[in-house]
């Protein structure tokens, strides 16, 4: 079998000595590769312990007992330019390192990283573990319960953990071969190249985290809470003289009619006023310009920020550090786009109330910078509609003129309304969506909504164009590919099967984002690379603590927060302009105590 093949193969040595472990460190500066992996007895690096540091050159594996040896004289080998470092979710690895010894590592290859890029689109985030990439590329089962017992561990090491430690370490040898030179056949080692370089910008964001001011975060949940209330109560009354339940309770007051987190409920009273729902969705209620519609949607807003958020992301603030630590995932949709969870600080609502609470730390200021309609800018490069591409030339508001051309209104006449429909339809094309989705978004109807986009559609002819084109490719090829060299792959169909249409349809909708989605983040990508870089050349107290799409928010000391703020507006549009050559890029930044822009 080739796991007992591997195992007989496997070389290791356990280190307990120091004076052994300076040899080792010596010896390995002139490794051009070496595999790295690190043993824990807990995930969060703020309190964890390091149980063992592994790393290994092809044929041998080198354990170091952490728990009793000093590992900085590494820095030397992991902090080398020229030696490149493998690593399974380096950005773990990189984190660990760096909070619990001082260490940090440059020029990585991440075997997960380089899977993601390799199979965008075509595997879940399950197929990027070491047991699954193992399996792939090596015919090799892998055992992961091994890792649980490292768990509070504090005996002397077994065995069983010593195989397992060595064995994490030299499978990544073989199969960084393979995905390099796939990486290599389909033309993408710059945007895998990008990946890497990212990943000590990541790990950083991850152990910095954000300061949340407590008090006030919880004021805006009570501020949520009252105003459901509210709604709900108006929800009642609206209802209440069409219902036979008119009982009070023993204050006086009048039982509710309905409980508003009951579809049944809300459907049959619903009925009673002559509104009848086939169910209590978001696009059904959306439809219907109906006040208790808009009530109903109005109410679950509230209570889906107050069920987000509320208290449970509060339960994420890490006792020892009073800060929230969310994980980041560099490549967590298909696009390229980063995703956050535990807690997603992406889905926190723009609403200032929320963002507020985001403070900087004493004596530190938040720098808040994005890119403005860069999504759209990226639409204009692509399409090369004349259009698109002379309103940001003149820097014009490209929402109120496209509002402006289409409704036949002056500029300085566009109403509220009038910019956000034409905001509606710039963006909604962008996600491949048609004359029905957009009229439930719009509040208008189908046909009304079919003949806006006619209208567009004239007026920006190129945009419709290349829209087409780059949907029919995607269906033909079977990839998408971003100005930065991202592909998107999607499964392969053709007109003999039998979910051929419902199966192109969703491809040709894919294929128009990706380009533009895709392209917004590798240029947000470069540009958190290039400002770390610039930071840390400068020698100054700042470092990225977070990213929403084409937003980028980096806390500085108050001292050279200013200058921050300068870096990274350059840096931004400096990664902008790599990408976008016919197109200004146009970057807003400012500097505040809180999150806010």
């Amino acid at each position: 079998m080739p796991e007992l093949q591997l195992q007989q193969k496997t070389s290791y040595e356990l280190i307990e000595e120091q004076s052994r472990l300076n040899e080792i460190a010596r010896e390995l500066k002139s490794a051009p590769v070496i595999s790295l992996d690190v043993e824990v007895n807990s995930l969060d690096p703020h309190s964890a312990k390091l149980l063992l540091f592994q790393l290994a050159v092809p044929d041998k594996a080198y354990l170091f007992d952490a728990r009793h040896l000093d590992l900085r004289p590494f820095q030397e080998v992991l902090g080398d330019e020229k030696i490149l470092k493998i690593a399974q979710n380096a950005k773990f690895d990189y984190g660990m390192l760096k909070e619990l010894v001082g260490i940090e590592i440059v020029n990585i290859f991440d075997t997960m990283l380089a899977e993601r890029v390799l199979t965008c689109g075509l595997t879940k985030l399950g197929d990027l573990s070491l047991v699954s990439l193992s399996r792939k590329y090596l015919g090799l089962e892998l055992s992961k319960e091994i890792r649980k017992t490292f768990e509070n561990h504090l005996r002397d090491f077994t065995k069983k953990q010593l195989d397992y430690a060595a064995t994490d370490v030299l499978v990544l040898f073989p199969i960084y071969e393979v995905q390099k030179a796939r990486l290599e056949k389909e033309r993408l080692e710059k945007i895998a190249s990008l990946e890497f370089k990212l990943v000590p910008v990541v790990s950083e964001m991850e152990l910095r985290g954000f300061l949340i001011d407590v008090e006030r975060w919880r004021r805006a949940i009570d501020d949520y809470r009252r105003k459901a209330k509210e709604v709900d109560q108006k929800m009642q009354e609206e209802l209440r003289p069409y219902s036979r339940a008119t009982q009070k309770d023993l204050f006086g007051n009048h039982a509710n009619v309905v409980n508003l987190n009951s579809p049944s409920q809300i459907m049959e009273a619903f009925r009673r006023v002559g509104l009848d729902l086939p169910s209590t969705g978001e696009e059904i209620l959306a439809r219907h310009d109906h006040p208790l519609a808009k009530l109903l949607l109005e109410y679950r807003e509230y209570e889906k920020i107050i069920s987000a958020f509320g208290d449970n992301l509060l339960a994420k603030i890490n006792p020892k550090t009073g800060r929230i630590h969310p994980d980041y995932m560099q490549i967590g949709a298909d696009t390229g786009r980063f995703a956050c969870s535990n807690p997603n600080l992406q889905q926190i609502p723009t609403d200032s109330l929320f963002r507020s609470c985001f403070i900087a730390s004493p004596d530190h200021k938040l720098v808040v910078a994005d890119y403005s309609q860069i999504e759209l800018r990226i639409m204009a490069e692509l399409s090369e509609d004349p259009v698109f591409m002379k309103a940001f030339r003149e820097d014009q508001d490209l929402h109120a003129l496209t509002a402006s051309q289409m409704f036949g209104i002056p500029l300085d006449q566009i109403t509220k309304e009038r910019r956000f429909q034409a905001k509606s339809i710039n963006f909604g094309l962008m996600y491949g969506r048609g004359a029905k989705s957009l009229a439930a978004q719009l509040e208008v109807s189908e046909e009304e909504s079919r003949q806006l986009l006619d209208k567009y559609f004239r007026q920006y002819h190129r945009v419709k164009t290349w829209l087409d084109s780059v949907a029919r490719e995607a269906v033909r090829r079977g990839d998408s590919t971003t100005l930065g060299g991202r592909k998107r792959y999607y499964e392969k169909v053709t007109p003999a099967d039998p979910n051929y249409e419902r199966q192109a349809s969703y491809i040709e909708r894919q294929g128009k984002n990706t380009p533009i989605q895709g392209t917004s983040a590798d240029i947000t990508k470069m540009a958190l690379v290039n400002i770390r870089q610039r930071i840390r050349k400068e020698k100054l107290d700042a470092v990225p603590i977070h990213t929403v799409h084409d937003e980028v928010v980096v806390e500085a000391r108050t001292s050279v927060a200013e200058r921050t703020a300068k870096i990274v507006k350059e840096e931004m549009e400096r990664a902008g302009e790599e990408l976008l050559k016919k197109v200004p890029v146009k970057v807003e930044v400012a500097v505040s105590d809180v999150w806010e822009h």
